[in-house]
């Protein structure tokens, strides 16, 4: 669980360099499904908490012919007592009524996940030079191979859960 200091060190690596954000669409019936689904694979399959996602804006709009619907989410994974994985998820879909599928439309969505690494700074020691100095060193020595493996293990998340949804999203159009 993240620490809540006064004052920290924030320590911050991008899931995926070259292109942080992971981005995929899909049009055809059914769209609105993706809101469940995406939320069962970050529940049942990475296994994140409930408690640790939470909804920043849903928006569903039905006044058109065509229903707009918006929905983005922060998601939280502790690792240990210094990291979590901060993903950031948003979702972007139409639907209108269709006579073969009930409904169709599109739906597009956006991933971006973030390793955070927290140490407080609330202590006279803890702001001390000698303390950086070991904290640098724990850090440079010991502590870096772990945060590169959290980077991994969210770069393969983040690629699960698009395969997860474009696998769905084939099942959709085959129904």
């Amino acid at each position: 669980m993240p620490t809540f200091a006064r004052s920290k060190l924030l320590i911050e690596n991008m899931c995926i360099t070259y292109r942080p954000r992971v981005s995929f669409s899909f049009s055809g019936p059914n769209p609105q499904n993706a809101y469940k689904k995406l939320l069962k694979i970050i529940v049942d399959d990475i296994k994140i908490p409930q408690q640790n996602i939470q909804e920043k804006f849903f928006k569903w709009d039905r006044s058109g012919a065509a229903e707009t619907f918006t929905a983005a989410w922060e998601v939280v994974k502790d690792f240990d007592k210094f990291s979590y994985m901060f993903l950031e998820i948003t979702m972007d879909g139409t639907v209108k009524p269709s006579k073969e599928f009930g409904k169709e439309g599109s739906v597009s969505i956006t991933m971006q996940g973030i390793i955070r690494t927290e140490y407080p700074q609330d202590t006279l020691w803890e702001r001390s030079f000698l303390y950086e100095i070991f904290r640098s060193f724990y850090h440079k020595l010991l502590y870096e191979d772990k945060v590169k493996q959290y980077v991994s293990d969210c770069r393969d998340w983040m690629l699960f859960i698009q395969n997860e949804m474009k696998s769905f999203f084939n099942i959709l159009q085959k129904s």
